[in-house]
């Protein structure tokens, strides 16, 4: 598929590596492209702007919080400021450049490993694309928690739609607060809101390809194999992995933190770790913060967990 590809994302200093592994990752399979990126603080900011690299936009964070009447000190912490930029950063975008017609907004701890081509072509005429969780239902006993699609890789179209939806979804992510009734988490998500798309919005489409935002949480659903250089799902091109909650535990492992969905990372799926992390190591920046969403975990998942590290391996073994 032909034609510019417009891709937005944000991140902070302690998720520079991965956004920057991202940003090349695009570039390696497509030449006309803007990278539109939301740093939140002047490392991340002075750090982009350095590189000279012609496809990175970068968006002030004083001109973001000055756009949305927003700031980082209305948040009790730094993933609900984060999260509520998802629908903010689209909607910027599409206000200040109109002459973009898709969007692609993509978390920054995803990976890009063939070409998104195919991507575009299965959103074709819709408004909004976006994705399962395709979780197996076993994990459903533990994680019902986390709404029924991610937002890890999602698609908008420059159209009445699209921008409703955008605008709705921000209603939804500022009104809410700790405590409000009717919420389904104990911990603030902004992607518990696309529940009721499919339903809600003419124009909005599931996609399919299961090439697309695999994770750990789905792996465990496909047999991953290599021909040449080249990642497969099953028979289909792995095109983004999803490495959520991936954290570096020391200078030497890595925890995937596979367990709880059933998922062992050897063969395959191993290289697929290590070609990651040696792409964020390499830039030389510390890589060792990690922050987690403020949830408690039950004591059923702590029990599951405890027991399956007997059968199952989530490190990843890495010599820095």
């Amino acid at each position: 598929m032909s034609g510019k590809k417009f891709i937005c994302t944000y991140f902070d200093y302690n998720f520079l590596p991965r956004g920057l592994a991202l940003y090349y990752s695009v570039k390696l399979h497509h030449e006309d492209f803007d990278f539109y990126v939301l740093p939140f603080d002047s490392q991340t900011y002075d750090y982009l702007s350095k590189l000279n690299e012609p496809h990175i936009k970068l968006i002030p964070v004083e001109e973001y919080d000055a756009y949305f009447q927003t700031s980082r000190s209305k948040f009790t912490d730094n993933k609900q400021y984060y999260f509520t930029a998802t629908p903010n950063i689209c909607i910027y975008l599409f206000e200040k450049f109109p002459e973009i017609d898709i969007l692609l907004y993509l978390d920054a701890d995803v990976y890009v490993f063939n070409s998104l081509d195919p991507v575009y072509e299965e959103f074709g005429d819709s408004c909004i694309g976006f994705c399962t969780h395709r979780l197996h239902p076993l994990i459903n006993l533990y994680a019902k928690s986390y709404g029924k699609y991610n937002v890890g890789v999602n698609l908008f179209r420059n159209s009445e739609t699209g921008q409703r939806c955008l605008k709705e979804w921000k209603d939804n992510c500022d009104n809410w607060f700790s405590g409000q009734p009717g919420y389904k988490l104990n911990f603030f998500s902004d992607q518990i809101f696309l529940d009721d798309w499919l339903e809600k919005y003419d124009g909005a489409k599931i996609i399919g390809n299961i090439g697309v935002n695999v994770c750990h949480w789905n792996a465990v659903n496909y047999r991953f194999r290599k021909k040449g250089d080249s990642f497969y799902v099953n028979d289909k091109p792995l095109i983004i992995y999803h490495f959520s909650s991936l954290r570096k535990e020391d200078d030497y492992r890595w925890n995937a933190n596979s367990i709880y969905a059933f998922v062992s990372i050897r063969k395959v799926l191993l290289e697929i770790y290590r070609k990651y992390i040696g792409h964020i190591e390499s830039f030389g920046i510390s890589n060792r913060k990690w922050e987690k969403i403020n949830h408690k975990e039950t004591f059923r998942k702590r029990i599951f967990h405890s027991v399956m590290k007997l059968f199952l391996n989530e490190i990843i073994i890495w010599k820095s």
